[in-house]
């Protein structure tokens, strides 16, 4: 049985270090988060696992790729080396913004 507790696109994390209103925090190695507000370290937050958020790149990247966090230059890639962090919803405009649905995972089921 499971009772509706909420929507699913917001978690609740105890941080171990500080978190500013807007930070990329990867979550257990593979879910991209952004913090919502500023968080102390030790204290419970809140943060965005799904939506369409504005990030920095380096790189063109058109509508519908699969987008990759960079934590160290903090910034989209389309290195599958870096953590999946969803697909391009706004190819890079500005030449250094991109707009990415986070953790949009797409599946295709074969036949």
């Amino acid at each position: 049985m499971a009772v509706y507790q909420r929507s699913g696109d917001i978690i609740d994390v105890t941080p171990v270090a500080a978190v500013t209103g807007g930070d990329v925090v990867v979550q257990d190695n593979d879910l991209i988060s952004v913090a919502i507000s500023d968080i102390a370290a030790g204290e419970e937050g809140q943060y965005y696992i799904r939506g369409s958020f504005e990030f920095d790149t380096s790189e063109t990247l058109a509508v519908g790729a699969n987008a990759f966090w960079d934590a160290a230059a903090e910034e989209i890639t389309s290195t599958d080396t870096d953590v999946y962090a969803g697909r391009v919803t706004k190819g890079t405009y500005n030449t250094t913004k991109v707009e990415v649905s986070i953790n949009f995972k797409h599946e295709v089921t074969g036949s």
